[in-house]
């Protein structure tokens, strides 16, 4: 009988065709549900982490009591820190004459969360929005990052192992709290891989949303121009294209808030001057004089690891942050390096956020900032790739990184100073 199967249907002297994957295993083999089994496994493993761990805390400046109670929840852990200012803003925040300092805080991700409480008609609350909000973006963004490593590096481990040195990034617990690291992941990371695919209006209605939701969305305009150019193979004449019109346009995402603040508070540009309305920021200061300020913060963690027992503000303000920008300089040459004119765009996004983050005559905060710069996880995996004997190395960092992680995800959930 299998002998008559086979006469039939397939022809002599030719090899029988496997019959197609069905629709549903197809789809359960994509990126998109590999990436959203990981991403929920993720953030699943750092719910209960918090759930076991929150109880016994010491509770610190961070933990607002006036919101949250004295009673914690499943999502409590979220919400710490800069996430007040996010949730002030879903509440008409940037009208308050209380708070003169919420407008430093974009309008993206809390009017996502505010869409979809609304949506929901309420039935969830604000923490339950902003962590479907957090989910679904931080998972967008592990899909984006996944397809473009595959541009870079060949083989689909050293894909999935760009999307692990992510999500194992000292930081990346900030894509689960109340905060705006993943929706501006999200829209990064896409935006420069419908870059890198030529896609540009696609590109263009990421970069719109993106300047909404944090200054430093100038770098992956930046980044998206220079992709624009290497498509053009970096000839004048590529600028004639109409598709360059895209990227003045993604202004209007920063224009916009502007407006808003004008008709709110009448102030276009308070989210810069609401700066001066806090007593506890001015240490951020506009200095071009970056060697100098590389040097303080060089002898601050000198003095740090000199005293034995450094606190938690020497650890996370100022060896955490240098640690991270020699790893962003390093990672930003070595792509140079290995990839010549096509790394050029990655390589000058690097540097361009090396800059940009120690203009203030400071380095707090920034190892919160280096979590969207990809360059990073494509440069290690890359090295990994090319030199077998740094595999190892590759596969240290990510453990070291992930207990640093869980370490300062701890800090946070206990409303300790985390970045």
């Amino acid at each position: 009988m299998t002998d008559l199967v086979t006469s039939v249907t397939a022809a002599p002297g030719k090899t029988p065709v496997a019959p197609a994957p069905s629709r549903w295993r197809s789809l359960l083999s994509s990126d998109w549900a590999r990436t959203f089994a990981l991403v929920f496994a993720w953030h699943a493993v750092l719910t209960a982490v918090a759930v076991l761990f929150q109880g016994t805390l010491p509770i610190g400046e961070g933990y607002p009591v006036k919101v949250l109670g004295p009673d914690a929840t499943l999502l409590s852990h979220t919400y710490r820190w800069d996430a007040e200012n996010f949730h002030q803003i879903t509440n008409g925040g940037y009208g308050d004459e209380a708070t003169p300092w919420v407008p430093a805080f974009y309008p993206f991700f809390p009017f996502c969360v505010w869409l979809v409480e609304t949506v929901t008609f309420g039935k969830l609350g604000f923490l339950a929005a902003g962590m479907v909000v957090n989910g679904v973006a931080s998972w967008c963004a592990a899909t984006a990052l996944l397809k473009i490593a595959r541009h870079f590096l060949a083989g689909e481990r050293a894909a999935w192992l760009t999307v692990a040195a992510f999500l194992t990034a000292p930081t990346a617990f900030f894509l689960h709290a109340f905060y705006s690291e993943a929706v501006f992941c999200a829209l990064g990371f896409w935006a420069y891989l419908f870059a890198l695919r030529r896609q540009w209006v696609w590109m263009g209605l990421c970069l719109i949303p993106l300047t909404a939701t944090r200054i430093t969305a100038v770098l992956f305009v930046g980044l998206c121009f220079l992709e624009f150019l290497r498509s053009k193979d970096w000839k004048p004449r590529g600028l004639l294209s109409w598709h360059l019109l895209w990227f003045p346009a993604s202004v209007l995402g920063v224009v916009a808030y502007g407006v808003v603040l004008k008709i709110v508070n009448g102030d276009a540009l308070a989210m810069f001057s609401a700066y001066d309305t806090v007593s506890t920021w001015g240490y951020h200061v506009a200095d071009l004089n970056i060697p100098g300020t590389l040097a303080a913060e060089v002898s601050a963690s000198w003095d740090a690891l000199a005293s034995g027992r450094p606190s938690n503000w020497q650890v996370l303000s100022h060896l955490l942050p240098l640690v991270g920008l020699v790893v962003l300089l390093a990672s930003s040459v070595y792509t140079f390096v290995a990839l010549r004119k096509d790394g050029i765009p990655l390589a000058a996004f690097g540097l361009a956020s090396f800059v940009m983050f120690t203009l203030n005559s400071n380095v707090v905060s920034v190892h919160r900032y280096l979590l969207p710069c990809l360059v990073i996880y494509v440069a290690m995996v890359l090295a990994a790739q090319r030199k077998r004997a740094l595999r190892p190395v590759l596969y240290g960092w990510m453990y070291t990184t992930s207990l640093v992680q869980a370490a300062v995800f701890l800090f946070f959930v206990a409303g300790i100073w985390a970045g």
